[in-house]
């Protein structure tokens, strides 16, 4: 059957063009309001004429007011509710969302921007032709590195605790694994509010000892247990209701999620289920797009790493789950929850012999 070839009518084709330049537009305007401070200056002196910010940050008087006016545009500033002109300007909501209270960027959005700008400072078209770069090998194998990932980890599992308990009753679990289960952190919150459950966090030795220790220092040294191990090489431990993949398999190629999910069938209890807490690319098309350009120039990544919830239904259906749910990204999440289970066994139903079979038998 022929594919249909869309056209572009040249109002799409002019808008699809500058956005893709206005994203390229934003970064740069991002990247100049924190080397700046301007929210800091807003947290530390209020609302603020153009006339105060321009001479407060030492800009030229005419592009100061361009920039101003960008930001405004983007949603960075706003115009503060006071009679008078010159009006103020104040933070706006977006400069709401991504800075705290003091003006400082919050942690994760400033750790991603750091990383995407040494991106952007390569010479791209030489990375795609083969240009060495500092590779950031995954998983990390210096300790240092570990740490740094589990910091990121851990200052970003809120959210995402709280959309796996929206979408699955843990109080119908006893024994769940949590596959690469970070330092402990999502397996000592669920200790802490399900007396009844019992948490395993698979990891590698380093995260395995972060997690005895904050498992420790919370008081479920008896309720958490870590086994060691690595997920492309080792089983999984057997025996459980549930096994979490909770920001993991977005990290790694279709084969070795397929094997993962495979390895989690294995771990599952006949009727067990799978949980997998992911932003899905066709929920999240700019993240998707964000996250894939940063990790082009580094090998240890794989080719699709956010994915649409098609591979994840089918990688589930080929290995025999039955799809239960997927709870959508929301207003409170960008996360998608995806739960299904491993088929309960089917033993063949045993009939009454014949009369051959009894003669046989004799």
């Amino acid at each position: 059957m022929a594919i249909e070839r869309r056209t572009l009518s040249a109002a799409e084709r002019e808008d699809r063009f500058h956005g893709l330049l206005a994203g390229a537009a934003g970064v740069r305007l991002l990247e100049s309001v924190v080397a700046l401070q301007l929210p800091r200056l807003l947290a530390q002196q209020g609302p603020l004429t153009a006339e105060e910010i321009i001479a407060a940050l030492g800009l030229d008087p005419h592009r100061g007011q361009k920039w101003l006016a960008l930001l405004c545009h983007l949603g960075l500033l706003e115009p503060a509710a006071r009679l008078g002109s010159p009006a103020p300007y104040r933070a706006g909501p977006l400069m709401r969302a991504f800075f705290h209270a003091d003006g400082t960027l919050i942690w994760f959005y400033q750790d991603f921007l750091r990383y995407f700008r040494n991106v952007l400072n390569y010479d791209f078209v030489g990375v795609l032709g083969g240009l060495p770069v500092p590779q950031v090998p995954y998983p990390p194998r210096e300790l240092e590195d570990v740490e740094a990932l589990e910091a990121w980890m851990r200052t970003t599992t809120g959210e995402t605790m709280e959309t796996i308990e929206r979408a699955v009753n843990l109080g119908e679990v006893r024994r769940l694994l949590d596959v690469a289960g970070g330092d402990g952190t999502m397996a000592v919150h669920y200790a802490r509010r399900h007396p009844h459950l019992h948490v395993t966090v698979f990891n590698l030795p380093a995260s395995a000892k972060m997690v005895r220790q904050n498992a420790e220092k919370a008081g479920f040294s008896d309720r958490i247990d870590v086994v060691e191990g690595d997920f492309r090489r080792d089983p999984l431990p057997r025996g459980y209701q549930m096994v979490q993949f909770s920001r993991v398999l977005a990290d790694w190629p279709e084969d070795v999620c397929r094997m993962l999910l495979r390895k989690a069938k294995e771990s599952l209890l006949p009727g067990g289920k799978v949980v997998i807490c992911e932003p899905l690319a066709d929920e999240n098309p700019a993240l998707m797009l964000s996250w894939h350009f940063s990790y082009v120039p580094y090998d240890d990544f794989g080719v699709e790493l956010y994915k649409p919830l098609a591979t994840y239904q089918r990688l589930l259906a080929g290995l025999g789950f039955r799809l239960l749910r997927v709870k959508h990204k929301s207003h409170d999440s960008i996360h998608a929850v995806i739960v299904a289970q491993r088929k309960k066994s089917n033993p063949r139903r045993r009939t009454a012999p014949t009369a051959k079979e009894k003669a046989r038998r004799k």
